[in-house]
């Protein structure tokens, strides 16, 4: 019976980077139900490595619904309160997947703030 020396290479092949969610990353259900906790900014979402153009286009799809909600809200019971809304940023990274999506968020964020501005102030009164 013949012996057959077999040589290992000590230089292991090199791994490639995987651009895939690891196990503490977050879903993208997560990110599609909660994006303000999940990213900093929309630009985050704009830049994320391993969601597809059209899950970024989602979330921020998302994103903005939700800070047109707040803006909404907001001008209709507290219209004398500044509230910071994220629209025009999520508004410009939708822009980057969904221009005309993004231009409807525009006019409907547009309309709540010409809204607000036509209210006039109520003030407190004592009885």
């Amino acid at each position: 019976m013949e012996m057959i020396e077999a040589k290992l290479d000590s230089s292991p092949a090199p791994v490639p980077q995987v651009k895939s969610p690891g196990v503490s990353e977050r879903s993208f259900v997560d990110a599609l139900v909660d994006p303000v906790n999940i990213f900093a900014s929309p630009r985050e979402v704009v830049e994320h490595p391993w969601f597809s153009d059209e899950e970024k286009r989602t979330i921020l799809l998302s994103w903005a619904r939700d800070e047109l909600v707040i803006e909404q809200v907001a001008s209709r019971i507290m219209p004398d309160l500044q509230v910071k809304s994220r629209i025009d940023a999520v508004i410009e990274a939708l822009a980057n997947f969904d221009q005309a999506a993004a231009g409807e968020y525009h006019s409907a964020a547009q309309a709540i703030r010409s809204d607000k501005s036509r209210q006039p102030v109520r003030r407190r009164t004592s009885h």
